[in-house]
């Protein structure tokens, strides 16, 4: 059985698909806790905590947030749906790294890099 982490994620949520760990922060994985609940719908995990290796592979410019258990890539194709979770990262003052694409936005802590981008 899946480790709850919270009332609606579970660590499987978070592992690298690499290798299976697992190095996601919890006080992190609190914080997308209260989006999902002022948001009221699922946020699926399209990327979550990433080895170095696996990290190479995807952005290999970066040692960003998700190596660090600060980051993840939610899944969310509506627009309304992505203003709505980005106004409550904003809110929240805890995610610094904000970025918005097409199907997904990204949420990091901010550690390595912080702003709002846009994913072309």
């Amino acid at each position: 059985m899946p480790k709850r982490l919270t009332q609606n994620f579970t660590q499987d949520e978070f592992l690298c698909p690499c290798c299976g760990d697992c190095g996601i922060e919890i006080d992190f994985v609190m914080e997308l806790q209260a989006i999902r609940t002022r948001v009221g719908f699922p946020l699926a995990v399209n990327s979550g905590w990433r080895c170095e290796e696996h990290n190479e592979k995807i952005s290999p410019k970066s040692k960003g947030d998700h190596v660090r258990g600060y980051a993840v890539d939610v899944q969310c194709s509506s627009r309304y749906k992505r203003a709505e979770i980005l106004q409550h990262a904003l809110n929240s003052g805890f995610f610094k790294d904000i970025a918005i694409g097409k199907s997904f936005i990204h949420l990091g802590r901010g550690k390595s890099k912080q702003g709002i981008g846009v994913y072309a």
